[in-house]
């Protein structure tokens, strides 16, 4: 099977393109002629001959240096700023009854940093749910109450 529209047309035959277009025969290598690029010395700026930035810099390998450490003698440690005192005041308890979402995030925030602090932001959002808890089944008991005495 042939196909109609296929036309072998081989390159022009141009004499220094032959070697470029001729196609290995079976069992022939292809050998290419590859050279190498000339490289030269770059040419100098003319215009920039007499000045400073055109020279050449001259680099050279940098010198590392060991960091020097502190060295403390027995017993001694080196200053470190103190934290704020933990006194866990009593506001922390009634923001986090009045708030209890607060109270938890500040307690799981807080507890390895301001031990006093988390416990008393924590106890206040505890508190006030247990409250709420209470005053709710309450609630609902008196509800409960009201309508099994109703009359029908």
């Amino acid at each position: 099977m042939t196909d109609p529209n296929y036309n072998p047309q081989q390159y022009p035959d141009t004499g220094q393109n032959r070697q470029q277009y001729q196609q290995p025969q079976y069992g022939q290598t292809q050998q290419q002629t590859y050279q190498q690029p000339q490289y030269a010395q770059p040419q100098t700026n003319p215009y920039a001959a007499n000045q400073q930035y055109a020279q050449t810099p001259q680099y050279s390998q940098h010198q590392y240096q060991q960091p020097q450490y502190a060295q403390y003698q027995y017993g001694q440690q080196p200053y470190v700023n103190p934290q704020p005192a933990d006194t866990g005041s009593f506001g922390w308890a009634v923001l986090g009854f009045f708030f209890p979402i607060v109270g938890l995030i500040l307690f799981l925030i807080w507890k390895t940093e301001k031990p006093v602090s988390a416990k008393q932001a924590g106890m206040g959002a505890l508190v006030s749910v247990i409250i709420s808890v209470v005053l709710w089944l309450i609630v609902f008991m008196l509800a409960l109450v009201a309508g099994s005495t109703a009359v029908y």
